[in-house]
């Protein structure tokens, strides 16, 4: 079984789970402002890791002459930074 599989059977068992607990509207708000919360502390690391990502490019830039930037390179360090903590996510 591969793990996206696994990954959707384990959230499909955690949803039946939450489904079939006695939560209030309350308790399912206060679940909800949990998982909203992780997400926001994930994309403030993605934002920081591409913060760190276009610095370091910016360095090399300058290192070699070079004082801007293009564009595609700006979006290319955000999409490493993305995919690495995707994987590191997964793991």
């Amino acid at each position: 079984m591969n793990t996206s599989t696994y990954n959707s059977n384990a959230m499909t068992n955690l949803w039946n789970y939450l489904q079939g607990l006695p939560m209030s509207v309350s308790d399912r708000r206060w679940l909800a402002d949990r998982l909203v919360e992780s997400t926001k502390e994930d994309d403030a690391l993605i934002m920081e890791q591409a913060r760190i990502a276009i610095e370091e490019m910016r360095s090399q830039s300058e290192a070699n002459g070079n004082s801007d930037m293009s564009l595609d390179e700006i979006n290319a360090e955000i999409k490493q930074a993305r995919l690495a903590r995707k994987a590191h996510s997964q793991e």
